[in-house]
């Protein structure tokens, strides 16, 4: 199905879970972003020719959803083996439904988080545990397979972006040198002493900054999706592996700082260190730490705005390492914060073009501080920038010494 559209892949799992639990109905519902609505994606084909309600509810709260909701409620999922009996957590259904005998759903999750619910009812013997594990993981598989071709699609259209930027920038770059030549004999002044035609250089190099701006985004949204691709899949395939080793977290950010430094400096960004003497080392993989510094790091320069400020600060506290990295940019919105942490999650168009990307390194970001028994967490308010904080336990009784550098 890898090459399938999406609504084909959708409608294929749905009807295959019907056929592999023996059920007459079923149907697919996926979440809202915040887990407060179910909304209805599909029924299968019997439960549609069976359905006689007039006016089909779409959106289904979760607060007012009755027993198929539970699944959602309680995080797992839920057999009902004798629908008619009666029960506290029913809420009844509308004059026309499909009449259930059986039912069972079960939560999609991504991580955490419960991304759809899958259903199917009335099997003419009971759903068993057998029922329940063909049913889960063949909803794994289709959500895996939507991940990956939402990745392709923002894998292909961040390429016709960037081969469009170069052509571009291709493009500006000959209209300069003929321009130039056009007019290297040609220098008429005017009574201050300026060029006339240094005006059409002037809106040329704007054209071109544009232009190179544009190359920079999508090479590092792409260049971002495709580590978070190769991720994904050696996470899926069971290969991320970790080497623990006592580890210098100052070292690792300085040489993440390192990686950046050129941008830092074409911003003029003043960066500001805050790191103590002396601090205790922690257990965790060299490599991976460096790759999520780095991200964090690259994230924070590019919401910072030229001569802006970008602070990098450790503490040592009881049981943990606490770093912080804090931007001096717009802010993220609030409604955004939850999903950051997500593999892949589409926001608005209107806020697209500054934030979209970031949730994919996040990602990643969150799975490597998992991975060492630690937190991450992101504060911010538009205006007032944003301070990504992570905690990772240190080791007792260790500790490296080092200057203050700022």
């Amino acid at each position: 199905m890898a090459g399938a559209p999406l609504q084909e892949i959708t409608d294929f799992a749905r009807e295959e879970a019907v056929k592999l639990t023996k059920s007459k109905q079923g149907y697919l519902a996926f979440m809202s972003p915040d887990e407060g609505s179910l909304i209805m994606h599909s029924w299968s084909k019997d439960a549609m020719k069976e359905c006689a309600i007039k006016d089909r509810q779409f959106i289904y709260p979760i607060e007012t959803t009755g027993l198929w909701g539970e699944a959602v409620k309680q995080r797992k999922p839920i057999i009902t083996n004798d629908y008619q009996a009666s029960s506290s957590l029913k809420k009844g259904y509308p004059q026309g439904h499909v009449e259930l005998t059986r039912h069972m759903n079960v939560p999609i999750f991504d991580g955490n988080r419960i991304v759809a619910v899958a259903g199917v009812g009335n099997k003419e013997e009971d759903y068993d545990e057998s029922d329940l594990r063909q049913l889960i993981l063949l909803m794994q598989g289709m959500w895996r397979l939507i991940q990956r071709k939402q990745m392709e699609d923002a894998l292909q259209k961040y390429s016709k972006e960037l081969s469009k930027a170069e052509v571009e920038l291709k493009s500006l770059d000959r209209m300069e040198v003929e321009f130039i030549s056009s007019k290297k004999d040609l220098t008429p002044v005017t009574e201050y002493g300026e060029l006339i035609d240094g005006e059409t250089l002037d809106i040329i190099d704007d054209l071109k900054n544009k232009a190179i701006d544009n190359v920079l985004h999508y090479s590092q949204r792409l260049r971002r999706l495709v580590d978070s691709i190769v991720y994904t899949s050696m996470e899926d395939a069971g290969k991320v592996e970790y080497n623990f080793e006592p580890v210098d977290i100052s070292r690792l950010l300085e040489d993440s700082l390192l990686d950046t430094i050129f941008v830092v400096e074409e911003k003029d960004i003043l960066v500001e260190k805050i790191i103590p003497d002396s601090l205790p080392l922690i257990n965790g993989d060299e490599e991976k730490l460096t790759d999520m510094f780095t991200v964090l790091i690259d994230d924070a320069i590019r919401f910072t705005p030229p001569k802006g400020k970008l602070t990098i600060k450790i503490d040592a506290e009881e049981d943990d390492l606490h770093i912080m990295v804090k931007d001096s940019g717009p802010g993220i919105p609030e409604k955004l914060i939850p999903h950051m942490f997500q593999r892949f999650y589409e926001i608005g168009a209107s806020i697209k073009q500054s934030y979209e990307g970031l949730e994919s390194g996040l990602y990643i970001c969150k799975k490597i501080v998992d991975a060492h028994k630690g937190s991450i967490q992101i504060e911010s308010k538009i205006g007032a920038g944003t301070e990504v904080h992570v905690w990772l336990p240190r080791i007792s009784g260790s500790s490296k010494n080092r200057n203050i550098q700022k």
